[in-house]
């Protein structure tokens, strides 16, 4: 009886205090058939919120960087529009006034710096009153802008050539000129702001882009149709 007690007793503490805190007591050769392994330190266990963590979505720092790029674009985007408005609202009124005036622009600027070209000087005056006109109204939508642009910048070209022919190039860059009318520089921003938007086009904010497609995609279809051949060849 006292036997059978003795085992009860030493069954119930294994069970208590569990295999790994009494490896120390059995043999060595026992101890290396318990597969067995003990729980390192410091481990955190496993857990739906650590499971999450770890599939997670690009990193905080992408999303905002995404944030301020789309940001950018968007002001970007503005800016142009007010550009594009803007040049088309000042260069209008060029237009209307040698339609009022074509006798004198004809006779004062065509014939006499430019009287190589062919044809009345009048053609001439009302082609540069169209480009400034009816361009200015079409860029301003941003209708076939790359065309219009460039049509409008060429005129602009003359107008500087004529400046220069006319006043010279007033000291420029530095020099500052005793009427401090520096007539050529007006007609050079004009140009290079209308050669930009003959580059890039109008912008997003515009017919060719909202309506039409993108101006390019437009182009393309009319090649493609012309030519009877296939944007997917």
């Amino acid at each position: 009886m006292m036997k059978q007690s003795i085992i009860s007793v030493a069954i119930s503490f294994l069970f208590l205090v569990g295999p790994e805190q009494c490896s120390g007591f059995m043999p060595q050769h026992a101890s290396r058939n318990v597969a067995y392994t003990q729980p390192a330190k410091n481990s955190l266990p496993a857990s739906p919120f650590v499971s999450a963590l770890s599939q997670s979505s690009p990193s905080t720092s992408d999303d905002g960087e995404s944030a301020v790029q789309g940001f950018a674009d968007g002001v970007s985007d503005v800016l142009i529009l007010g550009l594009r408005i803007g040049t088309c609202s000042l260069m209008v009124h060029h237009g209307f006034d040698k339609i009022q005036n074509v006798d004198g622009f004809s006779a004062n600027v065509v014939a006499k710096f430019f009287g190589f070209l062919p044809g009345p000087a009048s053609f001439w005056t009302l082609s540069a009153a169209a480009t400034q006109v009816a361009g200015a109204g079409l860029l301003a939508v941003g209708v076939l802008a790359r065309p219009v642009a460039i049509s409008m910048m060429f005129t602009m070209l003359a107008a500087v050539t004529f400046h220069l022919l006319n006043t010279g190039a007033e000291g420029f860059p530095l020099a500052v000129v005793s009427q401090h009318s520096y007539n050529f520089e007006l007609a050079s921003m004009y140009v290079l702001v209308l050669a930009y938007f003959g580059a890039a086009g109008a912008g997003a904010y515009s017919i060719d882009e909202q309506v039409l497609g993108g101006e390019l995609n437009f182009y393309e279809g009319l090649f493609n149709k012309v030519t009877g051949g296939s944007s997917e060849e």
